[in-house]
């Protein structure tokens, strides 16, 4: 995989314009300024390779980083015990193996210099387990080449193994390889050019050499006792072989499923030839075979005996690197599904539980490939010590009580290396560049087409939407333009630098006729293509989120941007002389150089009144050796990262308190009489932070009072009691209120709120009318009703109704009240019509109530009540007639018909259950008279004459009692008071219940 790293801008040519991974900083990161922010700890899941670890039987030695020092240390661990550091051992940059820290026979081997910055090893000390005694072997590096300089190449034990330089008796440079202890030197190889040792023990070693004249390759095993050196293989080019053996008891070569083999104790002796059961082995202990089949989660590693005795074993997890150590015990990088990382020793084909068996390496720090925030997801790759990466994402969230962050989660590992420093972010989905090839994933599965390119070493991800997404390659910075390639196709096309992507559309500037340039805007999935706005100059990279649009630069030669609110006029300067400007969600980031040295980067809420940038933290440099971008913006959320030298993760909240709708609670008046009832305005605001807020009520332009206050819990609940600053009561009347916010920890202003709110001090009346009968006023059973208010203020009204009915005894009860309306801004209705809650019935009384509800949140009493009555028709079977009565068709009568009688001494009775009787008649020019007839007592007499006709007439009225009791009641025509005056028109009874 190429070792160059890429960085995300926002356009070709404007480096660094949208930091989605960051951008280069110049120096180191300075503490977050004080705000909301949380950390992750440092990861620590990198463990060495295996072959970096040295083992001999319960004792581990192994090379890592600490999260202190950018070079490896030495470490030892007995019997997986707490580990040692051992220090800084020599550096290894001369690019061939070096054993620089190793344990053999419980002798530890750690190779250091005294140069400090790094040079080969200069001295190897030699630390003995069993007896504690320390010495030190001399190793005489100047770095020249020249005859007597020396390379430590490995450990022998309690000696070491140093490739020297020397003149042979021809003058000929040579190299030669020494075994060298505290009793002397003793010359193992010689005339050659390079020595490699690829495996070595107290016993032996194998090596591979250059060899003299002809400078091909050899691997040979030297026995040091007997000085007796074995050829083992002779490869072409500097490739080792397929396998190579080397164990307590053997040593030889494996070639596709053969293997050839020395006896140690025997090193001179011919060789055996064994076939093994597989041809994919790579290692070999004692009698244990190992290999590795590729699957989709990674390497799986095999084990068997090498005999095929015992069938092949799968170990579990998946394995990177293996090696065999001096006491013949294999050593693995092991990764499981809930384990990130460890280095066991293998026993007998598996991870071994036996005490100093499985001596697990501790974690060291992961190194840092790239950041990437979206939409409150911070998303972190890392090498986690693996050859094929992992993604890491972490959920962001703001409350009352600061800000957190949950435990990274695995999103995915990479099929093939560790990511560059290319990440972006857009919702759940990720786009990072794995060797010559951009894929993206979605939930950590990959979908869409991978863009595959021959070379990346140019390349810029300007923009990324999660479909889409733009690059600067070689082809296109050439042609002066962008790439817009489609994740779920694989179609691309070339699109105007200085693009953007937002919302499934691409931003493109374009000049028009004039001297003015369009913000266009092309819906990709519809083709339609619309203008945003214009500019009155040279856009450089845009960038557009929500209903934002940011120019990087307005202007051939400017250092200044321009951020536009969409359909409006708002045009707002940036300053973009130090790096280009980042445009989020509603937040912009800007940066700036103090007069101290480094960089800062500035979030300014946008939308708020009052909101200006604040300092979120000093642009951090780069990581050591990944060269990875080490901090990076969240343009869907309000928040930053950034990660320090030490591994930690910082986050930073850059937004404003955010107002929870739902928690909101704000009443529209209030009464302060000391009813008990709404004597204060309480409103209640919810924020998702702790806020300072100021109230301030108005009437008209006067202030009438200001109220302050600080919510710790993001709950903003003042209180107005009606009363004015100087403590005296408000008058009544409307007042408008604003409330004005600041993040308690941050000082950024929040978006406020205002309103109005009405002051009453008198409780809200209102009074009803309807007719005593509904024949009063129509012809059918519908009764008429009205209501009004009887205090200022009133907004709406509740009308309910009740009525008496008999039953099945015969007792007479008054219901329930029943509502009829609720909350009405109408003043009338008709009871009975449609949409009534029930038909009017003759013969029953029903009652009408009304409250009302004023514009300070009062609801008053109910008024007392109207009684309206539907009377019996004259045709009610409840009625009884005697004598001559006709039956008559009138139009205006009530029900529309009359019971008609001229003949003196014909009667009508009927029972009268109520309080009241009354007579419902038409009054005519012939109307003659009747006698009502009580419990067999004449009550009255009625005359029903009149000059002209009057429909309808309540002719009569006479109370029963105050409570109801059963009373017969008759009528009685008497003789006419005038001639042509003797007719009694009846039209219905009333009885009120």
């Amino acid at each position: 995989m190429p070792s160059h790293r890429r960085h995300l801008c926002l356009s070709a040519a404007v480096a660094g314009a949208v930091a989605l991974a960051g951008t280069v900083a110049l120096v180191p990161a300075a503490a977050a300024a004080a705000g909301v922010t949380t950390s992750l700890p440092a990861r620590t899941t990198s463990v060495p390779a295996a072959d970096e670890v040295s083992g001999s039987g319960q004792t581990v030695v192994w090379q890592q980083k600490t999260s202190a020092d950018t070079l490896p240390h030495g470490w030892l661990s007995v019997s997986g015990g707490t580990p040692q550091d051992l220090g800084v051992p020599a550096d290894n940059s001369e690019g061939v193996h070096l054993d620089t820290v190793s344990v053999q026979h419980s002798v530890v081997a750690v190779a250091t210099s005294t140069n400090p910055n790094g040079a080969l090893a200069d001295h190897v000390t030699l630390r003995h387990l069993d007896t504690g005694r320390q010495e030190t072997l001399p190793v005489a590096y100047d770095g020249s080449g020249a005859a007597g300089d020396e390379r430590y190449r490995g450990q022998a034990g309690d000696g070491i193994l140093v490739q020297q330089a020397y003149y042979d008796a021809d003058s000929a440079y040579r190299v030669r390889l020494v075994l060298r202890t505290s009793d002397g030197d003793r010359t193992l190889l010689s005339d050659d050019e390079q020595y490699e040792v690829l495996a070595s023990d107290a016993d032996g070693a194998l090596v591979r050499l250059r060899t003299a004249p002809g400078w091909g390759y050899r691997i040979v095993y030297v026995d040091f006792a007997t000085g007796t050196t074995v050829t083992v293989a002779e490869p072409s080019t500097e490739e080792l072989p397929q396998g190579l053996e080397f164990t307590p008891t053997h040593f030889g070569v494996v070639d596709g499923a053969t293997l050839t083999e020395w006896q140690r104790s025997a090193p001179g002796g011919d060789p055996a030839t064994v076939t093994l059961p597989t041809d994919k082995a790579r290692w070999i202990s004692d009698d244990t075979l190992a290999w590795y089949e590729w699957s989709a989660d990674g390497n799986e590693l095999y084990a068997m005996s090498r005999d095929g005795s015992t069938a092949a074993a799968d170990l579990g997890g998946t394995f990177r690197d293996i090696s065999v150590g001096d006491d013949g015990r294999m050593r693995a990088s092991l990764y499981r599904p809930d384990v990130d990382a460890a280095v066991q020793t293998l026993t007998d084909g598996r991870v071994s539980t036996a005490g100093g068996d499985a001596t697990t390496i501790p974690a060291g720090p992961a190194r840092l490939d790239a950041l990437a925030l979206s939409g409150g997801t911070l998303y972190t790759a890392d090498d986690s010590s693996r050859r094929t990466g992992v993604l890491l994402s972490s959920g962001l969230t703001v409350g009352t009580s600061g800000a957190s962050a949950t435990a990274p989660s695995r999103v995915l590992a990479y099929s093939t290396g560790i990511v560059h420093q290319t990440l972006a972010a857009a919702g759940h989905r990720v786009l990072v560049e794995q060797g010559d090839a951009y894929q993206v994933y979605d939930n950590g599965t990959l979908t869409g087409v991978p863009l595959q390119l021959s070379d990346t070493s140019a390349d810029q991800v300007v923009d990324f939407d999660g479909s889409h997404f733009l690059l600067s390659d070689t082809t296109t910075v050439n042609n002066g333009t962008l790439l817009l390639y489609t994740v779920a196709t694989g179609a691309s096309e070339r699109v105007a630098p200085g693009s953007a992507l937002y919302g499934g559309a691409l931003y493109t500037s374009v000049k028009d006729a004039t001297s003015s340039w369009s913000i266009r805007r092309t819906d990709l999935a519809a083709g339609t293509t619309s203008t945003v706005t214009t500019v009155d100059c040279l856009p450089g990279g845009l960038q557009a989120r929500g209903s934002w649009i940011l120019l990087t630069t307005c202007g051939a030669a400017s250092t200044q941007g321009l951020l536009i609110k969409a359909g409006t006029t708002t045009r707002t300067p940036v300053d973009a002389s130090v790096m280009a400007p980042i445009l989020g969600k509603d937040v912009l980031y800007t940066f700036t150089k103090p007069a101290t040295t480094g960089i800062v980067l500035n979030a300014q809420v946008l939308g708020v009144p009052g909101a200006t940038a604040q300092p979120l933290f000093a642009v951090p440099e780069r990581a050591d050796s990944a060269s990875a971008q080490r901090w990076a913006v969240d343009r869907e959320a309000p928040w930053a990262a950034w990660m320090d030298s030490d591994g930690v993760t910082h986050t930073t909240w850059a937004g404003a308190p955010a107002r929870t709708a739902a928690a909101a609670s704000v009443p529209t008046g209030f009464s302060p009489n000391g009813d008990g009832s709404s004597d204060t305005w309480a409103p209640v605001w919810a924020y998702d932070r702790p806020v300072a807020w100021t109230l301030t009520l108005k009437s008209g332009t006067t202030t009438v009072r200001t109220l302050t206050g600080t919510a710790s819990g993001g709950k903003v609940a003042p209180v107005w009691n009606g009363g004015n600053d100087a403590g005296a009561a408000a008058a009544e009347g409307s007042y408008s209120w604003t409330l004005a916010l600041k993040d308690a920890v941050t000082g950024v202003p929040a978006a406020g709120a205002g309103g109005t709110v009405t002051l009453r001090r008198t409780v809200p009346a209102a009074s009803v009318t309807a007719p005593v009968l509904a024949s009063d006023a129509s012809t059918s059973a519908v009764i008429p009703v009205g209501w009004a208010a009887k205090t200022a203020g009133v907004t709406s009204y509740d009308v309910s109704w009740r009525v008496a009915t008999r039953s099945s005894t015969g007792v007479w009860t008054l219901g329930s009240p029943q509502t009829w309306r609720s909350r009405t801004t109408t003043k009338s209705g008709s009871f009975g019509a449609s949409g009534s809650p029930v038909t009017p019935k003759p013969g029953l009384t029903y009652r009408f109530y009304v409250r009302a509800h004023d514009d300070a949140g009062q609801t008053g009493p109910w008024s007392a009540a109207v009684a309206a009555g539907v009377p019996v028709d004259d045709r009610s079977a409840s009625l009884t007639y005697s004598g001559r009565w006709v039956s008559s068709s009138v139009t205006s009568a009530w029900a529309r018909t009359e019971r008609v009688s001229a003949t003196k001494g014909a009667t009508v009775s009927f029972t009268a259950d109520g309080t009241k009787l009354r007579i419902v008649a038409t009054r005519r020019s012939d109307g003659g008279r009747f006698a009502v007839v009580v419990d067999g007592a004449t009550v009255g007499t009625v005359n029903t004459y009149a000059s002209s006709t009057g429909y309808r007439k309540v002719v009569f009225t006479y109370t029963l009692g105050t409570r109801i009791t059963t009373h017969k009641a008759q009528l009685k025509v008497l003789s006419g008071s005038a001639t042509g005056r003797s007719t009694v028109h009846l039209d219905a009874i009333m009885i009120t219940r």
